[in-house]
């Protein structure tokens, strides 16, 4: 029994290119779950490291609507990275922003930076550093 090169993948063939794109992209929650990957082995948690360690490319990308919205937090954002990249927990991290802080704070600074951090990677910003 024969069969077509239809059966063997349950992805249609005309979605591969597109999913392969897609590989490319990276999002901010991608960024965040590479931040704590000790090891850079991957080319991809490799760009992030990269990504992060050029504060000067993603902090300019930071609108005034987020710092705004961000507060004291937008002008530590590259503290707040560092520190999570070292396994500081969100709730310490907020204490360490703001006597009254907690994990919501940092989680939302996180996720800024993060955000900043893809968006540069996706731009190419960062592409020779990564490379």
């Amino acid at each position: 029994m024969q069969h077509s090169g239809s059966h063997i993948s349950s992805i249609p063939w005309l979605s591969l290119p597109r999913l392969l794109r897609a590989r490319k992209h990276y999002t901010a929650r991608e960024v965040l779950q590479r931040l704590q990957v000790e090891r850079a082995d991957d080319p991809r948690t490799a760009a992030v490291h990269a990504a992060a360690g050029q504060i000067g490319v993603w902090s300019n990308l930071l609108s005034e609507r987020m710092v705004s919205e961000l507060g004291r937090s937008a002008q530590r954002l590259p503290t707040i990275v560092f520190w999570y990249r070292q396994g500081v927990s969100p709730c310490e991290i907020g204490r360490r922003l703001s006597p009254m802080g907690g994990a919501w704070d940092a989680n939302r600074a996180l996720d800024a930076a993060a955000a900043l951090i893809a968006q540069a990677l996706n731009r190419g910003d960062v592409a020779l550093l990564a490379a």
